[in-house]
């Protein structure tokens, strides 16, 4: 049985404020879910999604070779393969995303935690948005959600088709996982919040190998896992430091919190991004076995800040190839990925600094407020963001690649009937 809920597709005028939270209600295991949300009442028992699967929670997502979906799984301490059938895909490409010569993109989903909570029979502030991922063949939208906050959230991977939001079923997917080893015990905490939450912070696929970014409760807490796919008894766990120009300090507990693979010079590295924003740079060949590597730190892109996605994009106006790293409380980062090939590591050893390092000195900021975003297509990306007076209000939308940014979301002289026309808008008003 499928479950979706409609929503129509408009011109989007709504801007993302941080901290998306979300929940779900779902019957996980065959189990019936449990009533521990008032609000349920007796929506839930006849609109209950399908079963949950394997998950036991739902965390970053990343798409591989031949539809396979990955799903972090913190609470069950591994990581999910599903291989999508062609049912399990619809494609997206005839969906109408915006006027891209006027910046104007479209909402493809209007009140997703709304409407998401409709769904799952309980109240929008349950629902956690954990993230977002584009399949790119058929363009279509995944997001990992919970019902509920702390180990008895209930996971679930919903699916944008059209305006609807379904959830994809994941009962019967061809199916794999591998174990994440020396996760945090669930009593360990930070300062201010459980250790465990950060035991899977990214995965991405590269060459046949996944790359999974965590802490562990090893003493040098950092920690990556090469893990081959198709998954065998087979993997390699390295831990990993780098120098944070703003804390004056090596660190080798803060982890990875977003990651990319480049090859540069014919050589592969892995480009990371930390909490409070530096930008470190590790040669794939170190990331062994048993090996503990200090990365280069090439740039300090901000102080006081969290990356919340980072991802490539190709300028369809200058043809070049652009770092894009979304952060919590100040616009995007833009750097040329010719940049990264060329950037010297920072000095080490030094004292405090809070001004911009290396790459962050030359990045250019991006007018980008989104929780989660991911690349469409060439021309047009999907962000999830909230609305800025309404802030119950969670939309997907499409916005412009390479400027992210939305002209109806500001007020300007352009934006009168009968005021200045400098890029020709009004001539592209239906285009």
């Amino acid at each position: 049985m499928k479950h979706s809920f409609t929503t129509g597709t408009c011109s989007r005028r709504d801007v993302l404020r941080t901290g998306v939270f979300s929940a779900i209600g779902l019957v996980v295991g065959g189990q019936a879910l449990a009533d521990s949300d008032s609000s349920v009442a007796g929506t839930a028992a006849s609109g209950l999604p399908p079963s949950a699967g394997p998950l036991r929670s739902a965390g970053v997502l990343a798409f591989g070779p031949e539809n396979v979906l990955f799903v972090g799984d913190i609470k069950g301490a591994a990581v999910h393969a599903f291989a999508l059938r062609e049912t399990d895909l619809t494609s997206q490409t005839d969906v109408h995303l915006g006027n891209f010569h006027n910046f104007e993109g479209s909402n493809l989903v209007t009140g997703l935690d709304q409407k998401l909570a409709g769904l799952f029979g309980t109240t929008y502030d349950k629902i956690v948005v954990k993230d977002m991922v584009v399949h790119q063949p058929s363009q279509q939208i995944f997001i990992s959600v919970e019902r509920g906050r702390g180990p008895d959230a209930v996971p679930a991977i919903v699916k944008v088709n059209h305006g609807n939001i379904e959830v994809l079923e994941l009962e019967g997917i061809p199916h794999s996982q591998t174990p994440i080893p020396n996760e945090p015990d669930e009593k360990a905490m930070l300062e201010f919040e459980p250790q465990r939450i950060y035991a899977i912070t990214d995965i991405k696929y590269y060459n046949g190998e996944i790359f999974v970014t965590g802490v562990s409760n090893q003493r040098f807490a950092s920690t990556l896992h090469r893990i081959p796919y198709p998954f065998n008894s087979k993997s390699a766990t390295c831990t990993v430091e780098m120098w944070h120009p703003v804390h004056g300090e090596f660190e080798t507990r803060a982890p990875i919190i977003r990651q990319l693979i480049r090859e540069v010079h014919g050589e592969p590295y892995l480009f990371a991004v930390y909490g409070c924003t530096p930008l470190v740079r590790f040669p794939l060949a170190s990331l062994k076995d048993g090996a503990h590597v200090r990365g280069d730190t090439i740039g300090e892109l901000g102080y006081g800040s969290n990356p919340l996605d980072m991802l490539t994009f190709s300028d369809p106006f200058d043809q070049k190839e652009y770092l894009l790293v979304t952060i919590d409380v100040r616009s995007a980062s833009r750097i040329a990925i010719t940049d990264l090939d060329s950037a010297q590591p920072e000095p080490t050893g030094g004292p405090i600094d809070f001004g911009p390092g290396g790459l962050g000195r030359t990045q250019r900021d991006l007018p980008l407020r989104a929780e989660h975003t991911a690349i469409l297509n060439p021309k047009w990306a999907a962000i999830i963001w909230r609305h800025p007076k309404t802030s119950y209000r969670l939309d997907v939308s499409s916005i412009m690649v390479p400027y992210f940014f939305e002209r109806k979301d500001g007020m300007s002289e352009m934006n009168w009937p009968d005021g200045p026309d400098p890029f020709d808008y009004r001539h592209h008003r239906d285009g």
